[in-house]
């Protein structure tokens, strides 16, 4: 069986966010595909090469490609909500890992800072895009920011209907606070 590069990257978001990163090895990763090193090696040079393929994977699936589904929507708080939308229905696991991971694994800690950076930025820009101030935009971005990192951590206690009403009162409030000093 010939798996593509995006279902080895994948499977590794996967076995990340369930194991941990100490099994986003070559050896069990085969093992939960059932397939051959032979395999692994038709996409990647080396396990380096698949973890910066990973990072890679991790940050168009998980960013890029939400910025860009909600490009096209009409209005910036319609857009802010559609990402909302997309944002809280992935797995969350995949965000939770990834940070554990980058205590331990400067070139995932770089990534994800990175990560945070275009977020936090493409965040403010909505808030801009509605109307706040850059200092008023950069406040609600990383509130809103923080709330998204704090459920992703207490995923076990919130359920996804409860983040989203959580994210509905966020932006009622963002929204609020923007009319109110425009």
């Amino acid at each position: 069986m010939q798996l593509s590069r995006a279902q080895w990257l994948d499977q590794g978001l996967l076995t990340l966010a369930e194991k941990g990163p100490q099994f986003v090895k070559i050896d069990v990763l085969c093992q939960e595909l059932g397939v051959t090193k032979g395999s692994f090696y038709h996409h990647f040079n080396h396990h380096a090469d698949f973890v910066s393929g990973l990072l890679d994977h991790w940050e168009s699936t998980h960013t890029r490609q939400l910025i860009e589904t909600v490009a096209g929507v009409a209005t910036t708080r319609e857009r802010a909500e559609r990402l909302s939308q997309l944002v809280y229905s992935k797995d969350m696991r995949p965000e939770v890992a990834m940070r554990a991971w980058g205590k331990s694994h400067p070139e995932v800690a770089a990534r994800v800072n990175a990560v945070d950076a275009q977020r936090l930025k493409y965040l403010t820009e909505l808030a801009v895009s509605m109307g706040a101030n850059e200092k008023q935009a950069q406040l609600l971005a990383r509130m809103g920011y923080a709330q998204l990192v704090g459920i992703q951590h207490l995923h076990e206690y919130i359920t996804a209907d409860e983040a989203a009403e959580m994210d509905q009162a966020l932006h009622a409030m963002v929204y609020a606070q923007i009319q109110g000093h425009s």
